[in-house]
């Protein structure tokens, strides 16, 4: 067994363990927050006596959830050493003054073999962005739950992209991002310049350096990536160390986060609903059902309807349509969709649903006898963004499969897949050229003019 001790224990807080709960425990009383369970936590990491009643709220925030996790994965930058990845623990405990924490080196090593992390055990050896996360996780009830502590180096945003969507994807992960805000303004400078980085997590977007945050690197990662399109984030609260007993001339930021699915159950349920709804009202059916149908619409001006998002609609009848887990066998009867967007959301699914339904030109307009079979299905697409690409080969090289949407331009030929084709076409050779001969093309054609996009799609059908 090799034992992981800590490095900040006596500087950064107390290494008596009695002293240290009690701390840890006053923090936690005094900084109640409640709510859903969180995606991912951003969490500050000075010495609990600056950045602790800031620290209590996103782990009082989790507390009722720990026991959904599998496992609690913890990114940090590196504040030590200097080096271009991400730098995994080689440890099977990790040793702190409440007691020992258990590593999962079963899941570093799936992470190492996926190629997101190399072990670098000198990134962990003096780092304390990871180490001040531990006696609270241990406070709130993390017991046998183990761990997975990253340091996150100047790594290439596209690899931390990949590994936190690797991350997020795994729904046994609890993730927490670490880290603190501007460093060493004087008071007022830091709360203005603090503003403007919460309004820019607040609105998913990136960070321009790590001056806005020392974490920018694994913040990023999550702004940038797939998951940018699908989350929406929640200030849990924010101070500096001039509210805290430091020096207000040179002081240091501290803002928790909670990240949420932005396209819950509910709402996926909503926007289904809609779509039949919008399909329904184009038969002569009976009044009572559409004003059902319409009630189950719900808030058609909720804040998330409102946002421009390119969408899809796609019309499938199942083979089995009494038996909800058979999607197996599914056939197409109607897809339409925009790539961009093209004004709200609700807009779009209201004018794709009745296009998919009545417009779509390879098929007849569904009739009414087949709205009791018919499943709907919504993808709601990421930008799409250009891909770096010279030949056919390459384009096969980048391609992910079950996750790239893909769209083909040449001259005037354009035609696109969803993500979801994949399961129809799950090798990528056939995925491009049946792609290529919708868009009118020659499976073997390419041309120096050939211009490729890809995007991602969260898709929910009203089968799941």
């Amino acid at each position: 067994m090799t034992i992981k001790t800590c490095a900040v224990a006596g500087s950064f807080y107390s290494n008596e363990s009695t002293q240290l709960s009690n701390q840890i425990d006053q923090l936690l009383e005094h900084n109640p927050c409640s709510g859903d369970q969180p995606s991912v936590l951003i969490v500050p990491h000075a010495a609990p006596v600056y950045s602790g009643k800031i620290a209590a709220l996103a782990y009082n925030l989790i507390k009722p959830y720990l026991h959904h996790y599998k496992r609690i994965v913890i990114l940090g930058p590196a504040h030590r050493v200097a080096f271009n990845y991400h730098a995994a623990l080689n440890a099977t405990q990790w040793h702190t003054p409440l007691g020992a924490i258990n590593i999962d080196k079963a899941y570093n090593d799936q992470l190492i073999e996926q190629g997101h992390m190399q072990y670098f055990d000198q990134a962990h050896a003096q780092e304390h962005s990871l180490e001040v996360q531990l006696p609270f996780l241990q406070s709130v009830g993390l017991a046998e739950i183990p761990i997975v502590p990253i340091v996150i180096g100047r790594a290439a945003n596209q690899q931390s992209c990949a590994l936190m969507d690797a991350l997020l994807k795994d729904k046994d992960n609890c993730v927490i991002i670490s880290s603190d805000m501007s460093h060493f303004k004087n008071y007022q400078q830091a709360v203005d310049y603090d503003r403007l980085t919460i309004e820019t997590i607040n609105n998913m977007q990136p960070l321009s350096s790590a001056e806005q945050a020392c974490g920018c690197y694994p913040i990023n990662a999550l702004l940038n990536g797939d998951m940018q399109q699908s989350l929406e984030a929640k200030l849990l609260g924010y101070c500096n160390s001039g509210d805290t007993g430091g020096d207000k001339n040179r002081v240091v930021g501290y803002a928790a986060f909670a990240f949420y699915p932005k396209f819950n159950a509910q709402r996926k349920q909503q926007m289904l609903a809609l779509a039949r709804y919008e399909i329904t009202k184009a038969f002569n059916v009976d009044d009572g059902l559409l004003a059902s149908q319409l009630n189950t619409c719900g808030d058609l001006q909720a804040q998330y309807l409102q946002q421009p998002l390119a969408c899809f609609v796609t019309l499938n009848i199942l083979s089995a349509p009494s038996d909800p887990s058979n999607t197996s066998c599914k056939t197409l009867r109607g897809c339409i969709g925009n790539l961009q967007a093209n004004g709200t959301l609700v807009q779009s699914i209201q004018r794709n649903a009745t296009l998919a339904a009545f417009k779509d030109h390879r098929f007849t307009p569904l009739a009414e006898h087949e709205l009791a079979d018919i499943c709907i299905e919504i993808s709601l697409l990421t930008p799409a963004k250009p891909m770096s690409v010279n030949s056919h080969d390459a384009l096969i090289n980048q391609l992910q499969p079950h996750r790239d949407g893909l769209i083909l331009k040449c001259a005037h030929h354009q035609a696109t897949f969803l993500p979801s084709v994949w399961e129809q076409l799950p090798d990528p050779q056939q995925f491009v050229k049946h792609l290529k001969v919708k868009a009118g093309l020659a499976e073997d054609f390419w041309s120096d003019d050939m211009k490729c996009y890809r995007y991602q799609a969260i898709k929910f059908s009203e089968r799941d």
